[in-house]
């Protein structure tokens, strides 16, 4: 059961699963200090929504990037050091909570995120240049820019 009472879902009834109807859910939270993730999550390809907060994970692979319909992400409270390029494929992502970790850079294809509204870096040692970009007004916008001019001078 979820810790978060505004992310309590139901499914599937009880009736629906005794009859053998297929579960489909949008939204995926794991908690629980996981430090491993399993590669069938990155089949979930029809996930709008996955929370992955509020654990140990040191490393995110680059398979996410087939997550592709996700609208927001929460890798908040765990210990990634770096993440994979191929969140920049995420481009329907609207919110994505990195806050909390150990990230020194983000990649470049970031800029790519153009629906992205909601962007979360604190509690990170990111460099002195992204953290002034991102406190400004319309910081995360001007975040994002900068990481687009820099990924086509690549």
């Amino acid at each position: 059961m979820s810790r978060n009472p505004r992310r309590t879902h139901t499914f599937m009834s009880t009736e629906d699963a005794n009859s053998g109807k297929k579960s489909y859910w949008p939204e995926l939270e794991i908690t629980g200090s996981i430090r491993n993730l399993s590669p069938n999550l990155w089949q979930l390809t029809h996930l709008t929504a996955l929370y992955l907060n509020d654990n140990s994970l040191q490393r995110i692979p680059p398979e996410i990037g087939r997550l592709v319909n996700l609208r927001a992400l929460d890798l908040s409270s765990n210990k990634l050091r770096s993440l994979p390029a191929e969140l920049g494929d995420l481009i329907y992502l609207r919110e994505l909570l990195l806050n909390q970790n150990y990230l020194r850079v983000l990649p470049y294809e970031l800029g790519k995120l153009f629906q992205l509204q909601v962007l979360g870096l604190q509690g990170n040692p990111l460099s002195k240049e992204v953290m002034a970009l991102y406190g400004e007004p319309s910081g995360t916008h001007k975040l994002l820019s900068y990481m687009l001019d820099n990924l086509q001078g690549i």
